[in-house]
């Protein structure tokens, strides 16, 4: 089972998730523009070749709105309803959507659609008939809902309970909207805290915090640290985990580049010195620890987009299919979407990972140095 690390210090919070002593999670509080935030924009200069408006969030910062994010294109001035779908990374401002979405545990609403839609992640095809037909029972009038992973496992009331919930939290939304003048901030995201304890599957087996007090669930233990990262040694690991080569406990080791339009893993052998079965059983051995530390690595990093990887070479279709099946059990406990692709013809694995945010190799300065006195290296 997992365990939550929650470490407040001079005032900020950081959460550190971990399953069996290996870093999962790794975040920060973030006073950042954020995904899920909304905002009553301003539209601004309407960029007709790029089928896109630059809008003006607040006073100092600007988005992008592409046309197919838009009900209505809005004009110059005119004040348009928006969510941030993509935060800002570099250079890129944030990318935003009039399909605006209220996010809960089991549910999200979607209030300017009327789709019934179930998680990807939920296979079996009579839970998924049976949960479409609860989303259409509760869902408002008029609007749609999403109804995720954690839903399988919910009671109708439970379901019913939230999406009523998330109507009143919209059309609490829609009130500061018509009383604002833009550009503003209508609703922030969900503190940091709420949105692991949302987003995160199965939940924790307990959380250590040094906080006086905690809003936990009542299943879910709370335990007193006056320093919680140093009973795992976090930043030990987060520093190690962040190093642009990672070692495998076999032997072997990856080397991690970020670049703009990917990021590209390498798998090396390194000392590992192979299994009983010959080469082909070693090198498969290998690309599964491989496999797994990839998938970890990924969500703790937060790296997203496109994700090229180059297992040790593999010569039976067998092989390689059951290095893809492990690296797709291996994801499916990251909150975040991703997509395996497969093998190219060269050999190369490709998958994508949704961006929600800078990747955390990116933040500057670095979240593991700072008050550690370790020192930032390049990565």
């Amino acid at each position: 089972m997992k365990q939550l690390y929650v470490e407040q210090k001079e005032g900020k919070m950081a959460c550190a998730v971990l399953e069996n002593g290996a870093l999962l999670s790794y975040q920060e509080e973030n006073t950042s523009i954020q995904q899920e935030q909304i905002y009553l924009a301003k539209a601004d200069r309407a960029m007709k070749g790029m089928e896109a408006i630059f809008i003006r969030l607040t006073k100092d910062q600007n988005g992008f709105l592409p046309y197919n994010e838009c009900r209505e294109k809005p004009l110059s001035g005119q004040s348009v309803l928006v969510q941030v779908k993509k935060p800002p990374v570099g250079d890129k401002l944030p990318y935003c959507t009039c399909d605006i979405s209220i996010a809960g545990h089991y549910v999200i609403l979607t209030p300017f659609s009327c789709r019934i839609a179930v998680s990807g992640r939920i296979q079996d095809a009579e839970k998924i008939h049976s949960l479409r037909a609860i989303g259409k029972a509760i869902a408002p009038e008029g609007m749609g809902l999403i109804l995720r992973t954690e839903s399988a496992e919910a009671e109708k009331e439970a379901l019913a309970k939230e999406a009523a919930t998330l109507l009143q939290k919209w059309q609490a939304v829609l009130e500061k909207a018509n009383a604002a003048s833009a550009p503003c901030m209508i609703e922030e995201k969900e503190p940091l805290l709420s949105t692991i304890l949302r987003d995160e599957k199965g939940g924790f087996e307990k959380i250590i915090t040094n906080l006086p007090s905690l809003p936990a669930p009542a299943s879910c233990p709370v335990q007193y640290a006056e320093n919680p990262f140093a009973l795992e040694n976090v930043q030990r690991k987060l520093e190690k985990s962040l190093n642009r080569k990672v070692y495998l406990p076999c032997g072997g080791y990856l080397v991690i580049d970020p670049t703009e339009a990917m990021t590209v893993i390498d798998v090396n052998s390194g000392k590992f010195t192979g299994k009983k079965g010959g080469t082909e059983s070693s090198f498969l051995a290998l690309n599964l620890e491989a496999a797994k530390e990839i998938a970890r690595l990924v969500r703790l990093r937060n790296t997203g987009g496109i994700i090229i990887i180059d297992f040790v070479d593999m010569e039976t279709e067998e092989s390689r299919n059951a290095v893809l099946s492990a690296l797709q059990d291996a994801l499916l406990s990251d909150p975040v979407i991703c997509v395996i692709h497969g093998f190219t013809s060269l050999g190369l694995l490709e998958m994508t990972r949704k961006k929600t945010g800078p990747a955390l190799h990116s933040v500057s300065p670095c979240p593991h140095c700072r008050g550690t006195g370790l020192k930032e290296e390049t990565v």
